[in-house]
């Protein structure tokens, strides 16, 4: 059994776990957390994940304690067998994708989110424009991979789930318009079409 450690709010962070979840039907529960009064999180969450960051995993048949959503989701590929090429070239095309998304478009999301919706700090808008004219570059990237194949890896993989999920926040949190990049909203309707991505957005 899987307990996936969670937040309540639905993050793309989030949505990745509950995705993959709904896509390999693999027995699990959703423990939500949120911070008690004093701002901290509990001490058992504390004790498994020392940088109380979510998600996080807990593989009750071996003990597997696993944080970071990119490992989370090679963790569970591994576990249910899908979702990850066998062949050597094939999971490295996957792999590559998958660390493309941990290494670059999720910390610059990130960094978006904190200055325009968490932090009071004051940033210039030209530093504002830089995330948001790497953002465009990365899709752009993505757009041009995906001219060629349906999915980022070749076949439906765990690269798509990761990164999935930032489509649905582009317009709102970079100024992207989706519709610009035709292959890659040809390739998130896709993905969204998908029986287990509408139950693992819908997941709480």
């Amino acid at each position: 059994m899987i307990i996936f450690y969670r937040l309540p709010s639905e993050s793309p962070n989030m949505r990745k776990i509950s995705i993959m979840l709904a896509e390999t039907a693999l027995p699990h529960i959703i423990r939500i957390l949120e911070k008690q009064t004093d701002g901290k999180y509990p001490e058992e969450f504390a004790a498994i994940n020392p940088n109380t960051t979510f998600p996080t995993i807990v593989d009750q048949d071996n003990g597997a304690v696993i944080f970071e959503s990119s490992a989370i989701l090679y963790y569970l590929a591994q576990k249910s067998n899908t979702l990850l090429p066998a062949s050597l070239k094939d999971r490295g095309e996957t792999m590559k994708w998958l660390v493309f998304e941990a290494a670059n478009v999720g910390p610059v999301m990130g960094e978006l989110y904190h200055y325009l919706l968490a932090s009071h700090e004051e940033i210039s808008e030209a530093h504002l424009q830089r995330y948001k004219d790497k953002l465009a570059h990365y899709c752009s990237m993505l757009d041009r991979q995906l001219a060629s194949h349906d999915y980022l890896g070749g076949a439906y993989s765990i690269a798509d789930i990761a990164l999935f999920p930032w489509t649905v926040i582009l317009e709102d949190m970079a100024d992207i318009r989706l519709a610009n990049y035709l292959h890659l909203a040809s390739w998130a309707q896709r993905i969204s079409r998908r029986p287990a991505v509408s139950t693992g957005q819908r997941q709480h």
